[in-house]
């Protein structure tokens, strides 16, 4: 019997769930594997020895983080790092716009809808300069991003891995799955997501709204574009983003709208604003996007 370890260190726990979303098919896949530790499934509060497969989910942020993702490296035959967060840092890694002491006095001494009130000083982790992805402390066997991952993926994924096979994992951007016709137009101005109404069935990137479909790593089925939704980029980057120092999330976005807009790059770069968020907002803590020739997250992380 295969054991599992399922761990979620800064995270919201909803990769966990999409676990627990295979439904049906979390039976099967209990047939051939036992979870042996999941807190936020089973009141276990100790790491057992000898774990097959760990899966830890969220970003390391402070110090008990640290300290659980390199016991369950030690611990575990194979570690695999379980969504955006793990993997690049994720949303929360947008905390490395500001400074850990810019972070907790907007928590707990200058927030306009609470109370003020001392810093805890007790039974506290120590919060991290930055916030990281798993890989920055260990070694990873295998990366599965996603915000979270889908649940037919983490089938796809997990059973083949408890029958000791190498899964067959999807490798196109979010564009391979999306319905949306791209066209050539002559558009001169850059929207904001929640501006107008979009048209139906006309590629985004074409009607001037920021997409991150060809940026993104397409595992998700195309589900928000198909919904009337720009991509957030939750997937994290592409494989040719990651593969070549000069490809960049931002600069990929910015070549692609000039190449359907006729505007000259420059003047697409003057309407894109709040880079952070709306471009680097799953990966602003990951080493990797970082060290890009072209990247511009050094210039927006706060260390």
């Amino acid at each position: 019997m295969v054991k599992i370890a399922l761990e979620a260190l800064a995270s919201c726990s909803g990769c966990e769930v999409s676990i627990l979303d295979l439904h049906e098919d979390l039976a099967t896949l209990l047939d051939q594997a036992e979870i042996v530790y999941a807190p936020i499934l089973m009141d276990v509060k100790e790491v057992p020895d000898d774990i097959d497969i760990a899966i830890v989910s969220g970003s390391v942020r402070n110090a008990e983080n640290k300290e659980r993702l390199e016991e369950l490296r030690e611990k575990s035959k194979y570690l695999i790092a379980y969504g955006t967060c793990a993997c690049f840092g994720g949303i929360t890694g947008m905390a490395d716009l500001y400074t850990p002491e810019e972070v907790t006095s907007r928590t707990y001494s200058d927030n306009p809808s609470t109370e003020s009130a001392p810093l805890p000083n007790e039974v506290v982790p120590e919060l991290l300069s930055i916030v990281h992805p798993a890989a920055d402390f260990t070694r990873i066997d295998g990366f599965i991003p996603g915000c979270p991952p889908k649940e037919q993926l983490t089938h796809d994924i997990l059973i083949p891995l408890i029958n000791d096979e190498a899964p067959d994992v999807p490798k196109k951007s979010v564009c391979a799955d999306c319905k949306r016709e791209m066209e050539h137009l002559e558009f001169d101005t850059i929207h904001r997501r929640i501006e107008g109404d979009p048209e139906p069935g006309k590629c985004f990137l074409s009607q001037g709204y920021i997409c991150l479909g060809s940026v993104t790593l397409g595992r998700c089925g195309g589900l928000c574009t198909e919904a009337g939704v720009p991509c957030h980029g939750c997937g994290g980057p592409s494989l040719d983003v990651l593969r070549e120092p000069s490809h960049d999330i931002y600069n990929g976005v910015i070549k692609r709208i000039a190449h359907l807009s006729k505007m000259p790059e420059k003047d697409v770069e003057k309407q894109i604003y709040d880079i952070g968020h709306i471009i680097y907002g799953f990966v602003i803590g990951s080493k990797t996007m970082e060290d890009k020739q072209v990247s511009l997250i050094p210039q927006l992380v706060k260390k």
